[in-house]
């Protein structure tokens, strides 16, 4: 781990409990534009758009859009930038239930419209993923606490989603994630397992009981190898796996937490960095070249032994649960984080690792 100072981050506070961020395209080089949704309970909710200027290391909110729910999860739809999917909690009277909005933003504009779902399937008041189609058009897949859904008719106008399936995939399920390689499969983290689904079959295809101690809490797709997925758990470990050969991990990764780990995400155009989050605050950021796709060949055995797998740096400055992190959709090299109380941190992968990968 290098001890050269990291660039300075840049730092938005809600001020309100918050748990989720996403990235938003920007147009302008060196602009990066985040999501953050707020889940107080006893004040208003709101979603914060703001945008991070990398030469200033600056966070500007460039608007706030009310919302009556706790925002738990944010969803930009990759087929459509203007259209963005939360999810959270109504409360009404005595009664909790989940809330999902399709916002339209559209050059200052914002709209919001409620999607329903039918009251004799409702959903879990605790959705764990929110997930767009990439190759179905208004196409949604939701993970509750049980089950996996996927509907059909999510659009700008809201409405009813119209039901396609519901597959039971276990207690305690945590998230999931749609594999971009092959349509119609998703993996899901549910008590200690990590299990594939073909969802036009909706037949269990790769099974790993054990996949962490205690419980496992997240799962991502490795965006360039097929078959290969990242998961994390509350033994504060994270876990490389090839779905075809799941006797034992590709890679297990310690010593960045000391607790949950309860969010993580490739890199997408560079997979050999990978960012984790965790309730003990903090924000790590990774390097595995040794199950990336990229260098080859020999070349790749030269480079894992130049760059070895292992913690690039620890990032402290949350004060509390750090619980959702997202890379920046106009640059790979930058990054967002946010904890329970509010606090938004931006920060940039160091020079010297960038360089290294870029040489």
């Amino acid at each position: 781990m290098s001890g050269a100072p990291p660039p300075r981050p840049g730092v938005w506070l809600c001020r309100r409990s918050s748990r989720s961020v996403a990235a938003l395209p920007s147009e302008e080089t060196g602009r990066h534009r985040f999501l953050v949704g707020t889940c107080d309970l006893n004040s208003p909710n709101e979603i914060h758009l703001v945008e991070f200027a990398e030469e200033t290391a600056e966070i500007a909110c460039k608007q706030t859009i009310p919302t009556d729910d706790e925002v738990w999860l944010i969803s930009p739809c990759p087929t459509d930038s203007k259209l963005v999917l939360t999810s959270g909690t109504c409360h009404s009277g005595t009664k909790n239930s989940a809330s999902l909005r399709v916002l339209r933003l559209d050059n200052g504009e914002v709209t919001q419209q409620p999607l329903l779902v039918d009251e004799e399937h409702p959903l879990s008041s605790s959705v764990k993923s929110a997930l767009w189609d990439p190759h179905q058009k208004g196409s949604l897949v939701l993970a509750d606490s049980e089950a996996v859904h996927s509907f059909q008719g999510a659009s700008a106008s809201g409405g009813t989603l119209l039901r396609q399936s519901t597959l039971d995939v276990g207690q305690r399920c945590n998230g999931a994630c749609l594999d971009p390689h092959h349509r119609q499969q998703l993996s899901t983290v549910d008590d200690g397992h990590l299990k594939t689904w073909d969802l036009r079959s909706n037949r269990l295809a790769f099974r790993k009981d054990g996949a962490h101690l205690f419980g496992a809490k997240d799962v991502d797709y490795n965006p360039n190898v097929p078959y290969q997925v990242l998961t994390t758990g509350e033994d504060a470990c994270l876990r490389f796996w090839d779905l075809r050969q799941l006797s034992s991990s590709l890679r297990s990764l310690t010593g960045g937490h000391h607790h949950w780990v309860v969010r993580s995400r490739y890199n997408a155009h560079h997979d050999q960095l990978v960012l984790s989050c965790g309730s003990d605050s903090l924000l790590c950021l990774w390097r595995i070249p040794s199950v990336a796709s990229a260098p080859l060949g020999a070349a790749k055995a030269q480079d894992a032994q130049k760059s070895p797998d292992g913690l690039v740096r620890k990032y402290e400055e949350h004060e509390d649960s750090c619980y959702s992190c997202c890379w920046s959709a106009a640059d790979p090299w930058v990054f967002a984080s946010v904890s329970f109380d509010g606090k938004l941190v931006v920060n940039r992968v160091p020079g010297e690792e960038k360089y290294r990968i870029l040489m």
